[in-house]
């Protein structure tokens, strides 16, 4: 239980330091999302690194609610999530729907051209 104290007073020393507990949810969402990303190094590592900010966060709060279980409260519970979670989960869905967008144009592509029939049903031929 001391580690749960000593958490939440470095937390409370960070917070103190920079002015915004809000902010620091957003710097820390965007930093562990970014940190994820440069170690999966995955071609899919947007959503492994989602899940890694969504484990830090429920981490996060399972510490605030051991430490100051008599204050704890669900609207700065939820508030923490969304602000921990938007720009990770923003970023990773606009990259989710540029590589689904891209897929389907390489697709296009890549589909052999139709050689039109003639009105007898075989291919077309050149002739000279």
């Amino acid at each position: 239980m001391e580690i749960v104290y000593l958490y939440k007073s470095l937390i409370d020393i960070i917070v103190e330091q920079s002015g915004s507990a809000a902010l620091l949810h957003v710097h820390a969402g965007l930093a562990i999302y970014l940190l994820a990303l440069m170690v999966v190094r995955q071609r899919r590592g947007g959503f492994l690194a989602l899940q890694c900010v969504l484990a830090a966060e429920l981490a996060n709060e399972t510490m605030d609610w051991l430490a100051a279980s008599p204050k704890w409260t669900w609207a700065d519970t939820i508030s923490d999530f969304i602000l921990t979670l938007m720009w990770p989960t923003a970023i990773t869905v606009v990259i989710a729907w540029r590589r689904r967008r891209w897929q389907k144009a390489v697709a296009t592509l890549a589909r052999p051209a139709a050689i039109p029939a003639t009105s007898s049903g075989a291919a077309p031929f050149a002739s000279t």
